[in-house]
């Protein structure tokens, strides 16, 4: 059977300047390794998260290779927010498990493009593939050559991370209140970048989630940030609210930390990481001090890393073995 093909990791971008943006803030205090009490209240603070959808509506609906498969772009509201996600749904079979794929951010792109390659092959391995738009974008599935797309999702692109996860949840529980064939017990979470990182936090925060996948993601955004600042893609995610006394530091300091997979690592399902050995923008010691805590916590035979000669941008290109490594991993689910 054809491979799924990610289109393109939309990536973060490199510092390129040495302006204090924070000049009246404690940065000590912004960028020190958390503590414990910290790490209990955000654990409190995510089990108080709205994350049941409402307002559900079936946007598109489109038989695909003689209807074999049906692909739905569906609406829904969560927290006072309307989103939109696409799923991909193989018919005549019940009790599917869930692939939920989560794209990576750009400053200013919108759209979560995705390509894929699908045949008919792929009903002798069937699953739901569930792609949300998260907040502030959109979906632009291209399937076999024919582009779907949804409308902009309402809410804050920047949220990238804490509030993409709440996001990824969200859709989860919308898929376990609409598809009957859905067997949400049996979800993995996969994605590249940003998108990555969102699986990791999605694997930690909700038990349905068995498997995950990351791809040269952030795993400690308190230390990216406090060494990539200046960049204009960490500004909007996490300091412009700081800067502009929008938001306290204490609540800023929240966000870094409950966007940072590391510190909670203990709660992480099976996991893949896959990461470039010359990626200079998310860094290989990001996946060693992952794994590193994986083995402090005696929970390393849950977790591998992979590392690859590879960029951020290229990791999956020319790069089969990554792909075997994944889908051997995601159909054992």
């Amino acid at each position: 059977m054809k491979r799924f093909l990610l289109s393109a990791f939309i990536t973060i971008a490199l510092s390129c300047t040495k302006k204090d943006v924070l000049p009246q803030a404690d940065k000590q205090v912004l960028f020190a390794v958390p503590e414990q009490a910290e790490l209990a209240q955000i654990s409190r603070d995510w089990q108080k998260r709205d994350v049941v959808p409402t307002n559900y509506q079936l946007v598109q609906e489109s038989k695909l290779l003689n209807g074999k498969f049906t692909l739905k772009m569906v609406a829904y509201v969560v927290a006072g927010i309307k989103e939109y996600g696409a799923l991909l749904i193989p018919q005549g079979a019940n009790r599917l498990p869930v692939r939920l794929l989560i794209n990576g951010f750009g400053l200013g792109i919108t759209a979560n493009s995705v390509s894929l390659a699908i045949d008919s092959a792929l009903a002798n391995t069937p699953f739901i593939l569930a792609i949300p738009a998260l907040r502030g974008q959109s979906v632009a599935l291209t399937v076999n050559g024919t582009l779907y797309s949804s409308p902009l999702s309402e809410g804050d692109q920047c949220d990238a991370f804490d509030g993409a996860t709440d996001d990824t949840i969200a859709f989860l529980n919308l898929i376990q209140q609409t598809e009957t064939s859905a067997d949400v017990n049996r979800t993995a979470v996969r994605g590249g970048s940003r998108g990555g990182t969102v699986a990791l936090l999605a694997g930690i925060r909700d038990k349905r989630v068995k498997r995950v996948v990351g791809v040269v993601c952030p795993t400690d955004l308190v230390t990216l940030t406090a060494q990539h600042e200046n960049d204009p893609t960490y500004q909007c995610q996490f300091l412009n609210a700081l800067k502009n006394n929008s938001a306290s530091l204490a609540a800023c300091r929240s966000k870094l930390i409950a966007s940072s997979p590391l510190y909670f690592a203990q709660h992480l399902p099976l996991t893949q990481l896959h990461m470039g050995l010359n990626d200079p923008i998310v860094p290989i010691s990001q996946g060693r001090e992952l794994e590193q805590k994986m083995a402090q916590l005696q929970l390393d035979s849950t977790f591998t890393l992979y590392s690859y000669p590879k960029t951020h941008t290229d990791i999956a290109t020319d790069n089969p073995v990554l792909a075997e490594r994944i889908d051997d991993f995601l159909s054992k689910l």
